[in-house]
C-alpha cells in the first residue's frame, strides 16, 4: 500500500510540472496569462489529496500494528 501511495505521489508531481512546461513551449515562451496559472495550479489539486490521504493512512496503520 505504500508503494501506491508513492507512484501516486509521484505521478501526481509530475502533472503540474508538465501542464507548466507544455504551456510555455505552446506559447513559445510568451507571456503567461491568469488561465494558465489558474490551470497549472488546478493540476496541483491530486497531489494536494494523494498527501491527505497517505497522511490519513498514516494514522490508521499505527493504529492497527
Amino acid at each position: 500500500m505504500k508503494g501506491l501511495f508513492n507512484l501516486v505521489i509521484a505521478l501526481s508531481i509530475i502533472a503540474p510540472v508538465t501542464i507548466f512546461f507544455g504551456y510555455i513551449i505552446m506559447d513559445e515562451g510568451d507571456q503567461f496569462t491568469a488561465e494558465h496559472y489558474m490551470v497549472t495550479g488546478l493540476s496541483a489539486i491530486p497531489f494536494v489529496f494523494a498527501l491527505l490521504i497517505k497522511f490519513l493512512m498514516m494514522g490508521a496503520e499505527k493504529n492497527n500494528g
